[in-house]
């Protein structure tokens, strides 16, 4: 059976952040807990992301949001011995990496990670669910992004952050980007293509 790891972003996902409704809808799921929400060093952010999937008995689906994309991308590529046991990276909203940087956010940095994530290659199946106005990913850099990582985008529309602060709502929808916890654990190549298609509302 397939188990679902939530990965928020910065501040965690409230209680009525659409992660939080998804966590709540699902048999199989947990979170990536981080010591300090505010405070995003994305190494700390990759040890407490490993530590989780590393426990996790299961198959995994991803579902991650914002800063928590770049915690997920970030961890895969620097433990590839993980990718096995990932069917499915469902990234929503992610931030752009030229706001971070090795001592959290890029103004407090010497640094971005804007280089950094131009070089790394996901090794998983994956979906990138994107905004027309999210103000912590143009849509320009997202499809810049998008390139970058091989994956055709998939426009929410306007709908900013894909977050409460945006007004974004419960998001049902996102199971359909999902594979089902009652899908059986061997999943077929012809399966897996299926988290490229476009689903429109």
């Amino acid at each position: 059976m397939i188990h679902t790891l939530i990965v928020p972003g910065v501040g965690g996902s409230e209680y009525n952040h659409w992660q939080t409704c998804l966590q709540h809808r699902l048999m199989r799921c947990s979170r990536v807990q981080q010591k300090d929400w505010n405070h995003p060093v994305l190494d700390i952010w990759v040890a407490e992301f490993v530590k989780t999937l590393q426990a996790i008995p299961a198959e995994v689906q991803i579902v991650a949001h914002s800063f928590g994309c770049l915690t997920s991308i970030a961890a895969l590529a620097q433990h590839p011995e993980l990718n096995a046991k990932v069917k499915n990276l469902l990234l929503v909203a992610p931030a752009n990496p030229a706001r971070f940087g090795e001592n959290g956010f890029s103004r407090d940095s010497q640094t971005d990670y804007s280089t950094y994530f131009q070089q790394l290659k996901l090794q998983v199946p994956t979906t990138l669910l994107i905004s027309e106005n999210d103000p912590w990913l143009s849509f320009e850099d997202a499809h810049i992004l998008a390139q970058t990582w091989k994956i055709k985008p998939i426009n929410l529309g306007a709908v900013g952050h894909v977050n409460v602060a945006s007004g974004f709502g419960p998001f049902p929808e996102i199971e359909h980007y999902l594979i089902s916890e009652n899908t059986m654990p061997h999943i077929s190549k012809v399966d897996e293509s299926k988290c490229y298609f476009k689903f429109a509302f």
